[in-house]
């Protein structure tokens, strides 16, 4: 298993092949390639920006073996039962042979194109959508390639039991009844049925595949029994109507569960079998869509390899350059960055960037985080401040940890930095509720409160402020 160079615990997916370097789909860049390219993902490599090439699904496909479950829950949806149940009523019309074949047309019909659909990478059963596309010659024409295939097969098992006796016969159709898979799954490989017939590729595919193309057969014979066993139990306790109608569903079942789990052996075996498949083909469920990276990822998977090669000054002048280019922040990149330039010592950078890291994780209530950030800096340079909104929930969270004196200091710095801002007010009323409540200095809480009246004699909050003043006998 490959493994990713940026982490050695995670299997890789990718590989550059200008850096020579493997990495997981975390650590790719993912863009929209854009419409001329049919809109599909772009992946480049973090550290050269060059298109990476899919390293293949080996890492990422299960064995259809550990996944038995959900090829058994495979038809289980709405739309796949619904058909199933309506195509098997054909078998209550035993009067009518042309109903019953179209029914046993739709049915293979639809098993094939679930065939294709799951060696391509879908793993949700076909909509409706796709069992009626194209016009019945298009809906035919996989049905007769495998009436064809199965026909030759007949005709040429009749000739060698009528030329080489009974037991060469026998020998021949298990020969058949093991190669038969391998004969489908080339048919929707190549769409052809001469190769389906050519023993050059259906003989060598089983060879190709190994033990798990014996285990699928394995599979396959017991799904092919099944709907037998299945009515021999129930029939002594059903109607004989009934019987065949459950003999019939319970075939439809099997035989989409069948050809399910040919087309994932295909899926996981592609490279192997030379089946063209990119990693966006890979795909359980129309609602997994991959989240295509903003430029702030971006930049932090450019970043997190030049950290990894420990080029950190590179990595920041990288963020610095990016920046002056119009590059907007979020709240990882802007950690990051705070952290870069904590650990290299760059303090003006430090300084420079600690407000906007705090607008971050102050928005996200992250009280500890803030506070650290904030003594970095202040040690720095005890005059650093933030804007007044992110100081003053500052101010309050260290009152909060007790740090009543830091934040006193933090309220007094907004009235003297931001005279005009919103915040004054309430950090002179904070201030003086410290001081009486917290310091026990109720002098000095009044005379805040009293020059708080003076400035602000029109504010909102003008009655708090002289119910508090009462509060505390100043009135």
């Amino acid at each position: 298993m490959t493994l990713c160079s940026m982490h050695p615990t995670q299997a890789a997916h990718w590989h550059c092949p200008r850096c020579k370097q493997d990495f997981c789909s975390d650590c790719v860049i993912k863009q929209d390639a854009g419409p001329m390219a049919g809109s599909r993902v772009l992946r480049s490599c973090p550290k050269c920006l060059n298109e990476t090439r899919w390293i293949g699904s080996a890492d990422v496909i299960q064995p259809f073996w550990e996944r038995l479950p959900r090829v058994f829950l495979y038809p289980m949806k709405p739309g796949p039962l619904i058909y199933m149940a309506i195509l098997a009523l054909g078998a209550l019309i035993f009067w009518s042979w042309i109903v019953q074949f179209f029914c046993w047309v739709l049915l293979l019909n639809y098993a094939y194109v679930a065939l294709k659909k799951t060696a391509s990478g879908g793993l949700n059963p076909p909509g409706v959508d796709e069992m009626l596309a194209g016009n019945f010659v298009d809906v035919l024409i996989p049905v007769v390639k495998q009436a064809v295939l199965v026909f030759f097969l007949i005709v040429l098992g009749f000739a060698v039991a009528g030329k080489l006796g009974l037991w060469p016969g026998l020998i021949y159709l298990l020969l058949v009844l093991f190669l038969l898979p391998s004969m489908i799954i080339v048919l929707v490989n190549t769409e052809s049925l001469i190769n389906a017939l050519n023993p050059m590729a259906f003989l060598i595919l089983p060879f190709k595949i190994g033990k798990a193309y014996f285990v699928m057969f394995l599979f396959l014979g017991f799904l092919a029994g099944a709907p037998g066993a299945l009515l021999q139990y129930l029939m002594p306790y059903l109607h004989p109507l009934w019987g065949a109608y459950l003999f019939a569903f319970a075939e439809n079942y099997y035989t989409l569960v069948s050809y399910h789990l040919m087309g994932y052996l295909l899926l996981q075996y592609h490279e192997t079998l030379g089946f063209e498949l990119s990693a966006d083909d890979i795909r359980e469920g129309s609602s997994k869509k991959e989240t295509l990276d903003d430029p702030a990822v971006r930049e932090m998977k450019m970043i997190a390899v030049l950290c990894r090669e420990g080029r950190f000054d590179a990595a920041i002048d990288h963020i610095r350059d990016w920046r002056e280019k119009g590059g907007q922040f979020h709240a990882a990149l802007a950690e990051q960055y705070f952290q870069l330039l904590k650990s290299s010592n760059h303090k003006s950078g430090m300084l420079a960037h600690a407000p906007v890291y705090l607008d971050f994780i102050v928005a996200d209530g992250k009280k500890k985080e803030a506070l650290a950030v904030f003594d970095d800096c202040s040690k720095l340079d005890p005059d650093f401040s933030a804007k007044a909104p992110v100081m003053f929930k500052i101010g309050e969270w260290m009152a909060e940890a007790g740090r009543f004196k830091d934040a006193l200091k933090i309220f007094s710095r907004i009235t003297k930095i931001y005279p005009d801002s919103e915040e004054v007010p309430l950090s002179y009323f904070r201030a003086a509720q410290l001081y009486h409540e917290r310091l026990l200095d109720t002098a000095k809480a009044r005379n805040i409160i009293k020059t708080l009246q003076k400035k602000f004699p029109g504010h909102s909050m003008s009655t708090k402020f002289q119910s508090y003043l009462e509060y505390i006998g100043g009135a």
